[in-house]
Protein backbone atom coordinates (compact mmCIF):
# COMPACT_ATOMS: atom_id res chain seq x y z
CA UNK A 1 0.00 0.00 0.00
CA UNK A 2 0.92 3.20 -0.62
CA UNK A 3 1.50 5.48 2.45
CA UNK A 4 1.82 8.90 0.55
CA UNK A 5 -0.78 11.40 0.61
CA UNK A 6 -3.30 11.60 -1.60
CA UNK A 7 -2.40 13.32 -4.81
CA UNK A 8 -5.87 15.46 -5.34
CA UNK A 9 -4.49 16.01 -9.70
CA UNK A 10 -4.21 12.04 -10.00
CA UNK A 11 -7.24 11.69 -7.64
CA UNK A 12 -9.07 14.25 -10.78
CA UNK A 13 -7.68 12.53 -13.14
CA UNK A 14 -9.02 9.03 -11.99
CA UNK A 15 -12.51 10.32 -11.61
CA UNK A 16 -12.80 11.57 -14.65
CA UNK A 17 -11.82 7.86 -16.23
CA UNK A 18 -14.45 6.34 -14.26
CA UNK A 19 -16.83 9.30 -15.81
CA UNK A 20 -16.21 8.36 -19.37
CA UNK A 21 -16.40 4.60 -18.45
CA UNK A 22 -19.70 5.21 -16.15
CA UNK A 23 -21.54 8.14 -18.64
CA UNK A 24 -23.86 5.77 -20.36
CA UNK A 25 -24.89 3.34 -17.77
CA UNK A 26 -28.36 4.64 -15.68
CA UNK A 27 -27.46 5.79 -12.12
CA UNK A 28 -28.09 2.35 -10.42
CA UNK A 29 -25.67 0.57 -12.23
CA UNK A 30 -23.04 3.29 -11.96
CA UNK A 31 -23.81 3.32 -8.29
CA UNK A 32 -23.50 -0.83 -8.46
CA UNK A 33 -20.30 -0.51 -10.21
CA UNK A 34 -18.77 1.53 -7.99
CA UNK A 35 -19.49 -0.01 -5.15
CA UNK A 36 -18.70 -3.50 -6.09
CA UNK A 37 -15.18 -2.19 -7.17
CA UNK A 38 -14.56 -0.62 -3.72
CA UNK A 39 -15.47 -3.71 -2.30
CA UNK A 40 -13.03 -5.58 -4.97
CA UNK A 41 -10.48 -3.51 -3.99
CA UNK A 42 -10.95 -4.01 0.03
CA UNK A 43 -12.55 -0.82 0.91
CA UNK A 44 -15.28 -0.40 3.06
CA UNK A 45 -17.15 1.07 0.07
CA UNK A 46 -19.45 4.37 -0.47
CA UNK A 47 -23.02 3.79 1.57
CA UNK A 48 -25.64 4.59 -0.34
CA UNK A 49 -27.93 7.86 1.31
CA UNK A 50 -30.77 7.12 -0.71
CA UNK A 51 -31.21 4.29 1.20
CA UNK A 52 -31.53 6.60 4.18
CA UNK A 53 -33.18 9.07 2.78
CA UNK A 54 -36.42 6.71 2.16
CA UNK A 55 -36.66 5.09 5.68
CA UNK A 56 -39.51 6.54 7.79
CA UNK A 57 -38.89 9.95 9.38
CA UNK A 58 -35.55 9.85 8.11
CA UNK A 59 -34.39 7.55 10.59
CA UNK A 60 -31.11 5.41 10.22
CA UNK A 61 -31.34 3.46 13.36
CA UNK A 62 -32.60 0.26 11.02
CA UNK A 63 -31.13 1.13 7.77
CA UNK A 64 -29.50 -1.54 6.35
CA UNK A 65 -25.92 -1.87 6.09
CA UNK A 66 -24.07 -1.47 3.13
CA UNK A 67 -23.16 -4.42 0.86
CA UNK A 68 -19.02 -4.41 2.11
CA UNK A 69 -20.04 -4.33 5.82
CA UNK A 70 -22.93 -6.66 5.13
CA UNK A 71 -20.75 -9.40 3.52
CA UNK A 72 -17.84 -9.12 5.88
CA UNK A 73 -18.56 -12.31 7.76
CA UNK A 74 -16.14 -14.23 9.66
CA UNK A 75 -18.28 -17.25 8.68
CA UNK A 76 -16.71 -20.03 6.12
CA UNK A 77 -20.31 -20.26 4.04
CA UNK A 78 -21.11 -22.95 1.48
CA UNK A 79 -22.73 -21.61 -1.82
CA UNK A 80 -25.91 -22.62 -0.57
CA UNK A 81 -25.40 -20.65 2.40
CA UNK A 82 -24.32 -17.52 0.37
CA UNK A 83 -27.40 -17.67 -1.65
CA UNK A 84 -29.49 -17.53 1.87
CA UNK A 85 -27.10 -14.33 2.71
CA UNK A 86 -27.82 -12.96 -0.40
CA UNK A 87 -31.42 -13.36 -0.25
CA UNK A 88 -31.04 -11.93 3.20
CA UNK A 89 -29.23 -8.57 2.28
CA UNK A 90 -32.61 -8.31 -0.33
CA UNK A 91 -34.65 -9.04 2.85
CA UNK A 92 -32.67 -6.33 4.55
CA UNK A 93 -33.01 -3.48 2.03
CA UNK A 94 -36.79 -4.66 0.79
CA UNK A 95 -38.19 -6.55 3.34
CA UNK A 96 -40.74 -10.15 2.18
CA UNK A 97 -40.65 -8.80 -1.41
CA UNK A 98 -39.87 -11.37 -4.49
CA UNK A 99 -36.83 -11.85 -6.05
CA UNK A 100 -35.26 -12.77 -9.21
CA UNK A 101 -32.72 -15.13 -9.64
CA UNK A 102 -30.62 -12.68 -11.63
CA UNK A 103 -31.14 -10.17 -8.74
CA UNK A 104 -29.72 -12.78 -6.11
CA UNK A 105 -26.57 -12.89 -8.86
CA UNK A 106 -25.86 -9.11 -8.73
CA UNK A 107 -25.73 -9.49 -5.08
CA UNK A 108 -23.25 -12.26 -4.97
CA UNK A 109 -21.15 -10.76 -7.43
CA UNK A 110 -21.44 -7.23 -6.07
CA UNK A 111 -20.16 -9.12 -2.89
CA UNK A 112 -17.71 -11.25 -4.37
CA UNK A 113 -19.24 -14.32 -3.06
CA UNK A 114 -19.57 -17.60 -4.96
CA UNK A 115 -23.28 -18.98 -5.05
CA UNK A 116 -24.15 -22.53 -6.59
CA UNK A 117 -24.97 -24.12 -10.46
CA UNK A 118 -28.02 -24.51 -9.82
CA UNK A 119 -29.52 -21.55 -7.88
CA UNK A 120 -33.22 -22.51 -8.26
CA UNK A 121 -32.99 -25.79 -7.12
CA UNK A 122 -31.28 -24.58 -3.92
CA UNK A 123 -33.72 -21.75 -3.14
CA UNK A 124 -36.44 -24.62 -3.96
CA UNK A 125 -34.90 -27.25 -1.19
CA UNK A 126 -33.85 -24.37 1.60
CA UNK A 127 -35.99 -25.73 4.48
CA UNK A 128 -35.15 -24.95 8.46
CA UNK A 129 -37.06 -27.27 10.84
CA UNK A 130 -39.38 -28.63 8.28
CA UNK A 131 -40.49 -25.50 6.93
CA UNK A 132 -39.02 -23.97 3.40
CA UNK A 133 -37.74 -20.90 3.44
CA UNK A 134 -38.07 -19.33 -0.51
CA UNK A 135 -41.82 -19.38 -1.93
CA UNK A 136 -41.53 -19.53 -6.15
CA UNK A 137 -44.04 -17.13 -7.82
CA UNK A 138 -42.66 -17.40 -11.36
CA UNK A 139 -40.16 -18.63 -13.42
CA UNK A 140 -37.55 -17.65 -11.67
CA UNK A 141 -38.51 -15.68 -8.81
CA UNK A 142 -39.41 -16.40 -5.63
CA UNK A 143 -40.80 -14.70 -2.61
CA UNK A 144 -39.07 -15.41 1.33
CA UNK A 145 -41.53 -17.11 3.50
CA UNK A 146 -41.84 -16.16 7.38
CA UNK A 147 -39.50 -19.17 8.55
CA UNK A 148 -37.25 -17.39 6.52
CA UNK A 149 -37.26 -14.20 8.11
CA UNK A 150 -37.04 -15.78 11.13
CA UNK A 151 -33.86 -18.03 9.97
CA UNK A 152 -32.24 -14.45 9.05
CA UNK A 153 -33.17 -12.88 11.98
CA UNK A 154 -31.61 -15.58 13.81
CA UNK A 155 -28.43 -16.44 11.82
CA UNK A 156 -27.33 -13.14 10.81
CA UNK A 157 -29.08 -10.34 12.97
CA UNK A 158 -31.32 -9.16 9.86
CA UNK A 159 -34.35 -7.50 10.00
CA UNK A 160 -36.67 -6.97 6.84
CA UNK A 161 -36.06 -3.89 5.57
CA UNK A 162 -38.71 -1.05 3.85
CA UNK A 163 -37.31 0.12 0.75
CA UNK A 164 -39.51 0.05 -1.87
CA UNK A 165 -38.44 -1.55 -5.15
CA UNK A 166 -38.57 0.23 -8.20
CA UNK A 167 -41.09 -0.85 -10.59
CA UNK A 168 -40.03 -3.35 -13.29
CA UNK A 169 -40.54 -2.39 -16.48
CA UNK A 170 -42.32 -5.21 -18.88
CA UNK A 171 -40.06 -7.59 -20.08
CA UNK A 172 -41.89 -8.18 -23.48
CA UNK A 173 -43.93 -6.33 -25.47
CA UNK A 174 -46.64 -8.91 -26.33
Amino acid sequence: MNTEQSNPAKAAELAQQIVQILSGEDSQTRSRAIRAALTLLGDAGVEDTRAHASQPNGSTADAPADLATFFSRQDDLRPSDNAQLCAAYHFSLHGPIAFSLDELRIIASEAGVVLPDRLDMTLNQATSKGRKLFQPVGKGIFKPTAAAGLVFKGRWGVRPGRIAKPSQKAESNT
